[in-house]
């Protein structure tokens, strides 16, 4: 009885912390024409491609202008439909709800009517998404067995050993952190022990959750690159020169999702940790 309503507890805590939404992506296209341009895939990429979303339901639309026939205009439609289907599959592996054609769209006359057209050659992407907030900590690992492979500043250190940044939570998508006094207790921490071991050499790693498989990184809304858990271990590093640690003991590189923590929430995936490499 005791375990059911334990897990009982634990799925309803899942859903209080998830915060379920809907958004809407506009892609278009060229006159008469289906191929999906590499500046419309960068919109699907950037919403893919985000941290702690999880997708349940997608559905796409086709539309067209008013050139041609009405026939032809919704095999045309239904083209452009099953092109941005054909990219979301192959890139994001992603389950697609519905896929419709929907024709031309009438002029509406309310503005010049070549940028109507323009605006009407397009496919809308619907998505229902839940995105877990930082504050999720259920795991199916506590977060004694997580931290139980991580050493602490104050342990005898050596070479190859780790140290996980507690605290450390950033906002989605960026290196933004979600609670800057936490963060700054946290880095003084790698500070003060830097300064007492002036012999000690380390790496800065990054790393992020809940990127399809197929991509090494999460995307950066502020480069525009998937490259989120290298700008998120650059950010500690300069962080660490600012506070005069010299560059030439410290290296830095982003691990993608390589090596998740298994078996824990999502939200510990979102780390930085310290390797040590010389003492």
């Amino acid at each position: 009885m005791m375990n059911k309503t334990l897990i009982l507890f634990v799925l309803l805590s899942n859903l209080l912390f998830a915060q379920n939404t809907n958004e809407t992506i506009t892609v278009f296209f060229d006159s008469n024409d289906f191929t999906l341009q590499s500046e419309q895939k960068e919109k699907l990429i950037s919403f893919f491609s985000v941290e702690n979303t999880i997708v349940k339901s997608i559905s796409i639309e086709g539309f067209c202008d008013d050139i041609g026939s009405s026939e032809d205009n919704y095999i045309l439609s239904k083209k452009r439909a099953v092109s941005v289907e054909n990219f979301i599959q192959k890139e994001f592996n992603a389950t697609i709800k519905i896929v419709e054609g929907k024709g031309e769209i009438a002029l509406s006359n309310t503005i010049p009517i070549e940028q109507e057209r323009k605006n009407n050659r397009k496919v809308t992407i619907q998505i229902a998404y839940t995105k877990m907030d930082k504050d999720s900590v259920i795991t199916k690992k506590t977060i004694k067995d997580i931290y139980s492979n991580y050493k602490t500043f104050s342990d005898d250190l050596k070479v190859g050993d780790k140290v996980i940044i507690k605290k450390l939570f950033f906002k989605g998508g960026s290196t933004i952190f979600d609670e800057e006094e936490e963060a700054e207790a946290e880095l003084k921490k790698i500070v003060d022990f830097l300064v007492l071991n002036p012999n000690v050499s380390i790496e800065i790693q990054g790393h992020v959750c809940c990127i399809p498989p197929k991509y090494k990184d999460a995307f950066d809304r502020v480069s525009g690159k998937t490259n989120l858990s290298e700008t998120r271990s650059q950010k500690i590093y300069d962080y660490l020169i600012e506070k005069g640690i010299s560059s030439e003991r410290m290296t830095h590189k982003g691990y993608g999702r390589q090596f998740p923590i298994l078996g824990a929430d999502e939200q510990f995936n979102k780390r930085v940790e310290i390797l040590i490499t010389k003492i």
